[in-house]
């Protein structure tokens, strides 16, 4: 097989979950292969809804006190994400034969996440949701957009 390393942009919805259908039909029965199950926390939202000495005031980004609250409230959300992946999908992943690796990764953007994510494990491919908005839709802001146009890989979208 081709691509032994990929990559499926998880985010829990319905499109991710196929992207995460079609990846394990890939590569699922190769022993050598490695699928990533990868969601992106956005930066600016590591801290909502988890305690915080300050708010964020509406309209700005959360207001972090020094770097030990922000790293603090950031490995909180990657592992509640964590939790809920596994939650999610490892019921569809137990007959795999390939090596399956969960992964929250902090970035400024998720399509950045992704392509960095993917650069940083030598992933070979990226498999991921599309939401199927349109054109118009997509030049304004469709992460599958920006993966495809940020990323050097191939990608696969999935609707």
């Amino acid at each position: 097989m081709l691509y032994k390393n990929i990559m499926v942009a998880y985010d829990g919805s319905e499109p991710s979950t196929e992207a995460l259908v079609v990846a394990k039909d890939m590569v699922g029965d190769d022993a050598s292969a490695t699928l990533h199950v990868v969601s992106v926390i956005p930066i600016g939202a590591a801290g909502i809804g988890l305690d915080s000495p300050v708010q964020p005031v509406a309209g700005m980004s959360p207001v972090y006190t020094d770097l030990d609250t922000f790293n603090a409230l950031l490995a909180n959300a990657k592992e509640e994400t964590l939790a809920n992946m596994h939650q999610d999908v490892d019921g569809m992943l137990e007959s795999v034969a390939c090596a399956v690796k969960f992964d929250a990764y902090a970035a400024v953007k998720p399509a950045t996440g992704i392509c960095e994510y993917a650069a940083d494990n030598s992933v070979d491919m990226i498999v991921m949701g599309r939401r199927g908005l349109g054109a118009l839709r997509a030049m304004l802001g469709s992460v599958s957009y920006a993966v495809l146009h940020e990323c050097d890989i191939p990608v696969v979208t999935v609707k």
